[in-house]
């Protein structure tokens, strides 16, 4: 997922991105979300996004938060500080809405660092494919060819229903391996994909990443709602948008440094 994050970074975050990595949080967004952890997005980040960010439409209550989209207008945030290996976990459910995204991920790019690499992590919710959570890991140098690779996993094995029930997930980040992984109808984890770092024999297995293009930089940590352009880019993703409006709701999310 593309996402260009805010370019002014709060006082509290070192001045490089690369030097700083943040300890562990859990919000459990009572009445709102936690400053000290996140701020809320303004703003657009065009094509395939058909919508500008509003902190208007992150809505709070007793426990847990609302993240709202209307035709024109989606919600995001992002954390204050950068992140390292460790797992990041959430609690979300979401409606079915066809061409908008609900997501949990991390995201760094050169708008944190000159010359850094586009790295990101995903968990995302798209009604247009169903009950599935769309995993995937984005590499992109500054000014160099993207590259995905995506995998699309159906929950209803899990006796799951990202629709009608909220959804514990999550993926654990290390040096070597992501795995992601859902708790079931019995709540108990389970294994819903696992990438390597490419090991080095000079084949690329298909559940391997070239060892160049695994994240290792200290990352945000984001959670956004948003619903697509309807141009050719959207049509793939996020699947054509009818101009209704749409929620998705947050229970909590947790980061566990390793």
């Amino acid at each position: 997922m593309k996402t260009l994050p805010m370019l002014c970074i709060a006082a509290t975050i070192t001045s490089s991105a690369g030097a700083f990595a943040a300890d562990y949080f859990r919000d459990d967004f009572s009445w709102g979300y936690n400053t000290s952890v996140w701020q809320a997005r303004n703003g657009a980040n065009g094509t395939p996004f058909g919508c500008t960010f509003n902190e208007g439409a992150i809505s709070p209550s007793s426990h847990g938060i609302t993240l709202s989209v209307s035709d024109g207008t989606c919600s995001e945030l992002q954390s204050s500080e950068y992140y390292s290996y460790g797992k990041l976990q959430g609690s979300l459910k979401t409606g079915n809405t066809a061409g908008t995204v609900s997501s949990l991920f991390t995201y760094t790019s050169w708008w944190d660092e000159p010359g850094r690499a586009w790295q990101e992590i995903d968990i995302e919710f798209l009604p247009s494919l169903g009950n599935v959570v769309h995993t995937n890991v984005i590499y992109q140098p500054e000014g160099g060819q993207y590259q995905s690779w995506e995998q699309d996993v159906p929950l209803g094995q899990f006796g799951l229903n990202i629709q009608n029930e909220l959804l514990t997930i999550g993926f654990d980040w290390s040096a070597t391996q992501i795995r992601w992984y859902v708790y079931d109808a019995s709540d108990n984890e389970q294994t819903l994909r696992v990438v390597y770092k490419d090991n080095g024999d000079g084949y690329i297995a298909e559940d391997e990443i070239p060892a160049y293009a695994w994240p290792v930089d200290n990352t945000k940590i984001m959670i956004n709602h948003w619903h697509g352009d309807n141009s050719a880019e959207a049509f793939y993703f996020p699947g054509q948008y009818y101009n209704q409006a749409a929620w998705a709701y947050y229970d909590f999310i947790e980061y566990i440094p390793h």
